[in-house]
């Protein structure tokens, strides 16, 4: 069984459909459905779009799960688990899974980005995630407005505000003091270093004051 965001080669894809590969080549060509490439050029085609094709109002489930590093794969397996059981239970079929693994305070993940990018064509019926931060530690109200403004669902099914792991906050301070000491460091002036070194002085508080 193929999942949503299973990207397909043309042959499959008419399969899923029932109808020939020239059909789907000419609905790409007419704008019905979109191709995606692979790095050798090869066409590949979502399942998610293939089912929209007569359906273009077709909205999603959409489960989100984050971890902050590789080496928490386990609980980022757990949290996907966790999440499209409590979908099938509703019994929302139509469901789109999109993980990161990455800080909670680092923008540029390719799940987040697909999300916004599902938003931004109004294809997510709701979302479900199972803390409020594993969206993202600072900045999640921006899309939970978006998610409000295209009528979608956001469910967090652990309501009650929960401590993160030390370790994680502590990757996070170290994610944000990395950023702005590249920056500062591109500038070695006299009052930029002093900025670094009082950067790095509050940061060694705050990890202490939480150890």
């Amino acid at each position: 069984m193929h999942r949503l965001d299973d990207l397909l080669p043309i042959g499959e894809a008419a399969k899923i459909r029932g109808v020939s590969v020239d059909t789907i080549r000419r609905w790409q060509k007419k704008g019905k459905l979109r191709a995606e490439l692979t790095e050798g050029g090869h066409r590949r085609f979502k399942v998610a779009d293939l089912l929209k094709v007569d359906n273009p109002s077709l909205r999603f489930t959409v489960c989100y799960g984050r971890v902050s590093t590789r080496d928490k794969k386990d609980d980022l397996a757990r949290q996907i688990a966790v999440l499209e059981l409590y979908a099938e239970d509703k019994g929302w079929n139509e469901r789109v899974v999109l993980k990161d693994i990455g800080s909670g305070v680092n923008y540029k993940k390719k799940g987040l980005f697909k999300l916004l990018e599902m938003l931004q064509r109004n294809e997510v019926e709701r979302l479900i995630i199972t803390d409020k931060d594993r969206l993202l530690r600072l900045g999640s109200e921006l899309i939970f407005s978006l998610c409000e403004i295209n009528g979608t669902e956001v469910i967090i099914l652990n309501k009650a505000v929960q401590q993160e792991p030390e370790q994680e906050m502590v990757e996070d301070i170290l994610a944000i003091l990395t950023v702005f000491s590249a920056r500062l460091y591109g500038k070695r002036s006299k009052r930029n270093l002093k900025a670094m070194q009082a950067m790095h002085e509050a940061a060694e508080k705050i990890i202490g004051a939480d150890t």
